[in-house]
């Protein structure tokens, strides 16, 4: 189940920001020596709001206070560092609903649906492939210049997160994550990569994957009886903040191409539990149809790697589904106006 919102361009003014993350930043601005009023100004927001119980600030102010941070420190893997000093307790009443799951399957469901309750800066994608499960990490509107730093905080983090949830050990955990970024690798990972699941950079996607098998993992601090109260507070919250749930959404969130391409229209309805013709409807009547939507999704994908990766055209064609170069580039050309070796 996913939430999303209809037009996310909105919610860069309105105030769906948890107040921990900002206060978080101040307070290791702070010992690094800088004073917590130079990383909030020009911000619009004072501590003593950050401090106020259940207090929220907007994207943009959020994106203010990360740009002051990085001016201030210099130091472009301080995402990294926040990241890995995360912790459940810190991530307010979804970390507590975390803990309460019985599994770490049920973790996970719980985390991406409540996810914009935390972080509205990204949707997830996820799939569960034979041995494996993997992640893909979505911005939920443009990040420009900060889409770096928010993605490799936020991946970090939810490796973190849902490491600490499982008992074996720290390392044995964190050896059985994967995180794949899209860009090269940066100079600052030196610094960081005996603390970090195993990392994979120039990658076609920006993702976390891990064995299957860990989804069935106990989580020791699970209490039923918690999670429902949780479950049904994160249902309010999500209301008051405007998200709804959308089948267009969802549909899009399960087009992920895997090894034998995207899912068919039968395969989506049935993991979302519907018949063809209902999904088929409830389709309609948003709108618009399974086809349009694999196409929407073909060429956004299509895009991320003609822009993002050295990968030639006919190895993109194959990795959005097209048997030759000759079909992907007329149905490129029908999208865009263009070819792909133009595009690029």
């Amino acid at each position: 189940m996913v939430s999303s919102v209809p037009d996310p361009t909105r919610q860069l003014n309105k105030a769906t920001v948890s107040s921990a993350y900002p206060l978080f930043m101040l307070m290791l601005a702070e010992e690094r020596g800088i004073a917590g009023e130079d990383i909030l100004a020009g911000t619009g927001v004072t501590r003593a709001q950050l401090e106020s119980p259940n207090v929220r600030i907007t994207p943009l102010q959020q994106a203010a206070i990360v740009f002051n941070l990085l001016g201030a420190t210099n130091d472009p893997a301080i995402a990294i560092e926040i990241g890995l000093r995360s912790s459940l307790t810190k991530s307010g009443l979804i970390g507590f609903g975390l803990m309460s799951c019985a599994t770490l399957g049920e973790a996970v469901e719980l985390g991406i649906r409540y996810l914009p309750t935390r972080v509205p800066f990204f949707s997830v994608r996820l799939a569960r492939l034979e041995q494996s499960v993997q992640i893909d990490v979505l911005e939920a509107f443009p990040l420009g210049r900060l889409r770096q730093f928010g993605v490799e905080n936020f991946m970090v983090e939810t490796a973190i997160l849902f490491n600490s949830l499982l008992t074996p050990s720290r390392d044995e955990t964190m050896g059985r994550t994967e995180l794949h970024f899209e860009w090269p690798q940066p100079a600052y990972f030196e610094r960081y990569r005996e603390r970090l699941p195993r990392c994979h950079f120039d990658a076609p996607a920006n993702q976390i994957r891990f064995d299957a098998a860990r989804l069935d993992e106990p989580i020791l601090t699970a209490n039923a009886q918690t999670a429902q109260m949780i479950v049904q507070q994160c249902d309010e919250e999500l209301a008051r903040l405007g998200y709804v749930e959308s089948v267009v959404e969802r549909v899009r969130n399960l087009l992920i191409c895997g090894g034998d391409g995207y899912p068919s229209l039968d395969q989506v309805a049935r993991e979302l539990h519907l018949s063809e013709r209902t999904l088929k409807r409830k389709l309609s009547d948003c709108g618009t149809t399974y086809s349009a939507l694999l196409d929407e999704i073909r060429l956004r994908d299509a895009l991320r790697l003609l822009e993002g990766t050295q990968l030639s055209v006919d190895e993109i064609a194959a990795r959005v589904g097209y048997t030759d170069r000759a079909n992907f580039s007329r149905a490129f050309k029908r999208w865009t106006g263009t070819t792909p070796s133009r595009r690029r």
